[in-house]
């Protein structure tokens, strides 16, 4: 006796699905990271370096740097710079002077800072994010991390879904690779009419139970049945399988012979 079985589509195509999101949403994540964050930054940074005040058109965003971000300002901030090189040694060397307003502008925004007879004076609203700051960008590296760690462990349980084979023989079963000799096998019970049903066999001093499920083994009928064969097990699977069919066929007869009384009633 050989009786060889694949994988169900069920399972399979459940880790398919969540492997495709997890891995999909890691992908959006790495996107905005390197292009839809940074696109964002340029045009809402384009739209105000070319209107007339305060940049004027002055002020390219291809000419600005990594440097200051929202973080160094609010570092610059807490430090409570008095004096311009105070203030020039946390943001740099100003990008546009107008007046007394310096602008330290950058590929994530700009500070503000008006400096009159060298004192420098700093406040929370003197920050402007063009968009999105570099903290919310290297933030989505970090999103996209995690959701792709998730998403590899389901390719992991996709593949061996895809791959699982079951295979009786005279002296056993072999579930993806696990041996089980009919020897060691103690019962087959607990079947859920969900479509699942558990092996139970010695292991050692003790027993292990080993779940057989319709999602998972394409031929589950037929291995159950060969197992309960070879072992005189009760087969509950083919029982609840009759059960539910003369269920069916009572239920239809019931109805047939209503339909019939109505009939000869009309009639």
């Amino acid at each position: 006796m050989r009786l060889e079985s694949g994988p169900a589509r069920t399972d399979r195509n459940w880790w398919l699905l969540r492997t495709v999101v997890c891995l999909g949403i890691a992908g959006w994540f790495v996107y905005d990271g390197l292009i839809g964050y940074h696109k964002r930054n340029r045009e809402a940074a384009t739209l105000k370096l070319n209107a007339p005040e305060p940049f004027g058109g002055q002020v390219k965003f291809d000419d600005l740097g990594e440097t200051p971000t929202k973080d160094t300002f609010e570092k610059a901030l807490k430090a409570k710079p008095s004096t311009n090189e105070e203030l020039q040694q946390h943001l740099g060397h100003p990008t546009f002077v107008s007046g007394a307003d310096q602008y330290y502008v950058s590929r994530y925004g700009y500070a503000k800072v008006t400096v009159k007879d060298g004192r420098a004076t700093l406040s929370p609203a003197d920050w402007v994010t063009w968009g999105k700051t570099r903290e919310e960008i290297d933030h989505q590296f970090y999103w996209a991390v995690g959701w792709a760690a998730v998403g590899l462990y389901f390719l992991w349980r996709l593949i061996k879904a895809a791959t699982l084979r079951v295979v009786v023989d005279d002296e056993g079963l072999t579930y993806a690779g696990q041996r089980i000799l009919f020897a060691d096998m103690v019962s087959l019970r607990d079947y859920s009419p969900k479509g699942w049903i558990d092996l139970y066999y010695k292991r050692g001093a003790g027993e292990k139970k080993l779940r057989l499920d319709n999602e998972k083994v394409l031929r589950f009928d037929e291995i159950v049945a060969a197992i309960c064969e070879a072992k005189g097990f009760r087969n509950e699977v083919q029982e609840y399988a009759e059960k539910k069919a003369r269920a069916q066929a009572d239920e239809q007869a019931v109805a047939a012979a209503e339909a019939q009384a109505d009939q000869e009633r009309k009639s």
